[in-house]
């Protein structure tokens, strides 16, 4: 004889969903503030003190519902293997030839058990109960025939040896110790009994009650396991923005400006250094925003290089800080007069793409993620429970 482990999986999941409400009603129940948290709060009264910590405990209790949720079917699973295995392992053992110490006879094997180690409950081994009928000897024992020794029951009171027997009180079934030493009697019902108690309808009604509440539905749990994934990439993007502050105060310090701000800057900037007429022209619309400038440099000795560098530099001062820049071929000179483009930067994504360039410019090289995760993960958490 020996014990099916495997069951259907409704028993598997009817233990999880249990254990689930088991975990979640210990955390809601209520509890009396301690010294040590009364002292720490100093100037907060108790009913401040007391809803500080129904915050963190209701909290904690929609981390362990969702939690619970994303963890229930690899739990299911693993629970359903490790029994599979169980049984595989006592259907491939061999129960070993022993015989009758008294009569010699080959002796029965009554039970057939899984046990496992305290410390280390992936380490099991099947162990077999024989026995002798006609000689009422038995013994515990390994597949190789090692015997295994009992573990005498000890009393309570003096530490020494007891007798063990069972007992009918009604229809449930007593284990009792009975110390010879101090005489002192202990009785244990059978864990069976203990688990035939049918629980009342009140209690069936609070547990459906808190089941509904503690264990998700699938929308549910997949909206919790978007909110995870929304909080562990602002948590990236916190990292990646504390190694990126430089960057992104650039970011946040450009200046938005239209066409007439930019020209209006331009003929102000260029003025003071002897340059005149400034036409701007925009190209035919593209995805880019791409305005053509022209000037005349009016200092008749100035000569080309100096003149085509003195005007970038002019340029670039005055859109250092602005959603503009001047396009990577610089200015072009022909006889005193200059031209070149200018690009503008309006969407949130070309300002990014603007400021990467920049710091680029410079030597410093910024590698930064563009993620939505801010926008939706704080919309979710109320829809989920409880």
């Amino acid at each position: 004889m020996s014990y099916q482990h495997l069951k259907d999986r409704s028993y598997y999941e009817e233990m999880y969903d249990r254990h689930t409400v088991e975990r979640c009603r210990w955390h809601e129940d209520p509890r009396p503030l301690s010294d040590e948290e009364k002292d720490a709060r100093e100037g907060l009264t108790s009913g401040q003190i007391q809803w500080a910590r129904d915050l963190a405990s209701d909290w904690l209790l929609f981390q362990l519902v969702g939690d619970r949720w994303l963890q229930r079917d690899k739990s299911i699973d693993e629970s359903m293997e490790r029994d599979r295995q169980r049984d595989a392992m006592l259907a491939r053992a061999q129960k070993p030839l022993m015989r009758c110490p008294k009569c010699s006879r080959v002796m029965e094997c009554v039970y057939t058990h899984i046990n496992f180690d305290i410390d280390n409950s992936k380490r099991e081994w099947v162990e077999f109960f024989i026995a002798c009928k006609t000689c009422k000897e038995s013994k515990t024992v390994h597949e190789n025939g090692q015997e295994i020794p009992d573990r005498p029951s000890l009393c309570i009171k003096c530490n020494k040896t007891v007798e063990s027997s069972t007992k009918k009180k009604g229809s449930k079934e007593y284990f009792v110790d009975t110390c010879k030493h101090c005489g002192h009697v202990e009785e244990t019902m059978s864990v069976l009994d203990r688990e035939k108690k049918d629980p009342t309808p009140e209690e069936i009604e609070k547990f459906e009650y808190d089941k509904k509440r503690f264990c998700l539905s699938s929308a549910q749990g997949e909206r919790y396991k978007l909110w995870v994934d929304g909080m562990k990439r602002m948590g990236e993007e916190k990292k990646e923005q504390e190694a990126n502050t430089e960057y992104y105060d650039k970011l946040a310090d450009v200046k938005k400006i239209n066409i007439a701000g930019l020209e209006k800057l331009l003929k102000a900037a260029i003025k003071k250094t002897d340059y005149v007429d400034l036409h701007i022209s925009m190209q035919p619309p593209d995805r880019r925003i791409i305005l053509n400038f022209s000037v005349r440099d009016t200092q008749e000795k100035r000569q080309e290089y100096d003149s085509r560098k003195t005007l970038e530099k002019i340029i670039e001062k005055v859109l250092e800080d602005k959603n503009w820049s001047l396009m990577s071929e610089g200015v072009s000179y022909r006889l005193g007069f200059l031209s070149g483009r200018i690009r503008g930067y309006e969407s949130e994504q070309d300002l990014q793409e603007l400021t990467k360039s920049r710091m680029k410019k410079n030597g410093k090289h910024v590698k930064v993620t563009n993620s939505k995760s801010r926008k939706y993960a704080s919309m979710l958490r109320d829809d989920i429970v409880l």
